[in-house]
């Protein structure tokens, strides 16, 4: 019996160790050695990215986009939006991420938007888009030149 109540603890720790129920936040040096082209089997997706302030708010659009002549793109989730600037990381989540709208190219489509804080219309950031595959594996394409637009 008394073996029961001190195996307990160590099999309760034991089994806390293997849920963990998001993966840490990157770091600025993880968000910035994203690629900017990601090869997924037969697919090759690059991220492009429009971001705009107005009324104290950052509204960042993104699209993943495959290959001109590519029957579809992997079944990815789009999981987060994340700008790097000179002074940090900005981060939202994604809205639900659309196929629709992207023309010839296939496609995904989101957005994230959240408080400015300091920054400013004309700067310089990247952006990286956080993607989820179907087997849980945590992907990240950045795009590497987009300035910030004013209303």
């Amino acid at each position: 019996m008394k073996r029961a109540w001190v195996l307990a603890p160590v099999l309760a720790a034991l089994t806390a160790c293997g849920t963990l129920g998001t993966p840490p936040a990157p770091t600025t040096g993880d968000l910035l050695g994203a690629p900017t082209l990601l090869q997924l089997g037969p697919q090759r997706l690059k991220a492009e990215a429009v971001a705009q302030l107005g009324g104290g708010a950052l509204r960042v659009r993104v699209r993943v986009q495959g290959q001109r002549g590519a029957e579809a793109l992997p079944p990815l989730a789009v999981t987060s939006v994340y700008v790097v600037t000179r002074e940090g990381v900005w981060s939202a989540p994604a809205a639900r991420a659309s196929r629709q709208g992207c023309g010839e190219l296939p496609c995904l489509q989101t957005s994230g938007s959240g408080a400015a804080g300091r920054l400013t219309a004309g700067e310089g950031v990247q952006v990286v888009v956080g993607l989820e595959d179907p087997r849980g594996r945590v992907l990240w394409l950045r795009d590497a030149r987009v300035t910030i637009q004013g209303e």
